[in-house]
């Protein structure tokens, strides 16, 4: 729609900055905030590689993986960006990686925006059907909670005849339990929330 890459950089260039910034300056350094997050629900490296985590979870514990860096997909090796990293993997590095994630974001986006040729986007574009060979293969990318993977075997027809999701909520969920080791039953809700799970991932 006309006016659509306009709201858009003023997302990128303004609005999104400016509220990132808003909620690290009233979260950030507050007392109470602090308080319940420093040292608590600690993940160590160890842990978060022997339970698979992936994502902001991972990256919290000191591990700097992330797909778009270590396998970069789609046109993420042409966009300037950190892989954030944090090294106590409580639920405050939690927190405060995702804040600046969000950050990474915004620079992605407005190197993308800043990319966009002008004139007519696939205008009259003719669509095809896909004719996919035998065989099986693992797709993934770097989702907001982590490594979301696609695993697909086909007979050459057009469906695939056996899929799995590889959801990050559900194997992130995994480590839970140790970092519930030894905390009180008031911060059990935090220590959840700090995964980030969705639960329609969880439901299996």
């Amino acid at each position: 729609p006309e006016g659509t890459l306009e709201k858009i950089k003023g997302l990128a260039f303004e609005r999104l900055p400016r509220k990132i910034d808003e909620i690290d300056r009233f979260l950030s350094e507050n007392e109470i905030v602090r308080a319940r997050c420093i040292g608590q629900g600690i993940l160590t490296a160890e842990d978060a590689i022997k339970y698979s985590a992936t994502g902001p979870l991972l990256r919290a514990s000191g591990v700097p993986y992330d797909i778009r860096r270590a396998d970069p997909y789609s046109i993420y090796d042409r966009f300037e960006f950190d892989v954030v990293v944090r090294q106590n993997g409580d639920i405050y590095d939690r927190y405060m990686l995702r804040l600046e994630e969000m950050r990474q974001s915004v620079r992605i986006i407005q190197q993308a925006v800043k990319g966009i040729p002008e004139g007519a986007i696939q205008t009259g574009k003719p669509q095809y059907q896909v004719r996919v060979p035998a065989g099986e293969v693992y797709g993934r990318i770097e989702g907001p909670k982590g490594e979301l993977g696609f695993y697909i075997l086909s007979t050459g027809k057009p469906n695939p005849w056996r899929y799995h999701v590889r959801a990050p909520s559900f194997i992130n969920l995994t480590a839970f339990g140790p970092m519930c080791i030894g905390q009180k039953i008031a911060d059990i809700v935090a220590i959840l929330g700090s995964i980030d799970i969705v639960l329609g991932e969880t439901d299996r």
